[in-house]
């Protein structure tokens, strides 16, 4: 199965420094998509590998593991994660001065995948990943070394009912391996924090996985 994440955001209230439930519109949860590079800098879950331990690529440094649910979450976090207690694990939070100071563009990480052979071709050619999977399985499927794929594109000898995969390697910046979060979730937090008269070390995201 899967892993997602289910979060909540709070603000600090200047008068009573008690940390309060901040909706969005009519929602409590705050929806964050789901993206493994992203679970494994927030809270090193799912770091490096997917479903039934498949290989991801080298992972991330988070930037803390699993801090748990804050003392002084505000009662609406507090009462999730008592109704989901056992279908939840790896609670975090973070402040939204800790998410614009973190390193998105200087850190880097290796991610491997599968593709068949008219995306390698295509990936060869222009640099774009259209499509990947972590592992692939089938009848005929056939996994071969990025040269034997070179070749078969070449001219080379290849059987016609197969259907080649290959293992790719690449380089991704954390931002371009996060680049929805950052470019999207993080711009919405600020604007929030701004609309709410807010200092990014008061407004913050706290946070669960399945």
């Amino acid at each position: 199965m899967g892993t997602d994440i289910y979060a909540m955001i709070e603000k600090r209230n200047k008068e009573t420094m008690k940390w309060e439930l901040q909706r969005i519109g009519k929602d409590d949860i705050y929806f964050i998509p789901r993206n493994y590079s992203l679970f494994s800098i927030l809270a090193n879950v799912r770091n490096g590998y997917g479903v039934a331990g498949v290989d991801l690529g080298n992972g991330c440094i988070p930037i803390s593991n699993p801090r748990g649910v804050p003392e002084d979450a505000c009662e609406e976090y507090k009462n999730y994660v008592n109704l989901w207690e056992s279908e939840e694990h790896s609670h975090s939070f973070f402040t939204l001065a800790e998410l614009l100071n973190y390193d998105w563009k200087g850190n880097k990480t290796k991610h491997r995948g599968y593709m068949k052979q008219e995306v390698y071709e295509e990936y060869k050619r222009t640099g774009f990943k259209k499509s990947y999977s972590g592992n692939v399985f089938g009848r005929h499927i056939v996994k071969i070394s990025n040269e034997e794929m070179d070749a078969i594109i070449n001219g080379g000898p290849a059987d016609e009912n197969a259907s080649y995969y290959t293992q790719v390697e690449w380089d991704e910046s954390y931002y371009e391996s996060c680049v929805d979060f950052v470019e999207n979730q993080l711009k919405e937090l600020m604007r929030i924090a701004e609309e709410s008269d807010c200092e990014a070390e008061n407004l913050r995201i706290v946070f669960g996985f399945d």
